[in-house]
């Protein structure tokens, strides 16, 4: 059975991409069958990949679209996982589905498909909530929070909470499944402070792996890589292999 994870936060730059690329690379060197889907017009996760799109490529905006797309989008990547892949055209998507009846729950359509071949979809989010996350949410068996240690990062917390409450009505089983801890640097008081807080509220949803302030995190992408590829025996990478391990215990895959 497929487990649809959609990596989530209403705040940029707290690490979303990174944990979705780097979660899909072990997942996928654990034996794992991984699509990634980047549903950001920025397209982050695409060119994190190493992808260079070509006029060939279809796009999220085509599987948007024509959800019987989906499986004919899928490109696989050096890094393990399968990407249906964005590009900035993703931008005029909102314009043009705007009058779309059931226009948030086309990715689910789109990814129904896809369920039986991966054992792990995993779609990475804009930070805003617009048409992509919602259709993101609405697709999603569970919610992989990055929580950055910082105050304004926890605060975003109640935003997201809100939110899926909202989606519920659309994806009744949606919950947030996972949160992680990232961007830790444990020289300074403030981020034990909030990451003992997020303990304190969110309890065992709260993974046991912790990402640390690394500057291979930044370099990674620019690479076209996840850190997990990048540099194999880094901090960052290291902290990932735990995530994975946790992911795979909370989420098992039955095929």
């Amino acid at each position: 059975m497929c487990t649809i994870i959609a990596t989530a936060m209403q705040k940029g730059g707290v690490g979303k991409t990174t944990t979705t690329l780097a979660l899909g690379s072990e997942l996928a060197r654990l034996g794992a069958r991984v699509l990634v889907v980047d549903t950001d017009p920025q397209g982050s996760a695409t060119t994190g990949s190493g992808i260079i799109m070509g006029s060939e490529n279809s796009t999220i905006y085509e599987v948007l679209i024509t959800p019987e797309l989906a499986d004919l989008a899928t490109i696989a990547t050096d890094h393990g996982y399968d990407l249906i892949p964005a590009t900035l055209e993703l931008a005029g998507a909102e314009l043009s589905l705007a009058g779309r009846i059931g226009r948030e729950l086309l990715l689910r359509t789109a990814l129904g498909s896809l369920r039986k071949q991966y054992d792990y979809i995993l779609i990475d989010s804009p930070p805003s909530l617009g048409l992509f996350t919602v259709n993101a949410l609405a697709a999603a068996d569970t919610v992989l929070v990055p929580l950055q240690a910082h105050v304004f990062a926890l605060q975003a917390m109640s935003q997201l909470e809100q939110t899926i409450t909202l989606i519920r009505q659309l994806n009744p089983r949606l919950r947030i499944g996972g949160v992680l801890m990232t961007m830790i640097d444990r020289r300074t008081t403030v981020n034990a402070l909030i990451e003992n807080e997020a303990r304190e509220r969110y309890g065992d949803l709260v993974f046991q792996a912790t990402i640390p302030l690394n500057v291979k995190m930044v370099e990674a992408p620019a690479a076209g890589q996840p850190i997990t590829r990048y540099a194999v025996d880094s901090a960052g990478a290291l902290a990932y292999q735990a995530l994975a391990i946790e992911v795979r215990e909370r989420w098992p895959q039955t095929t």
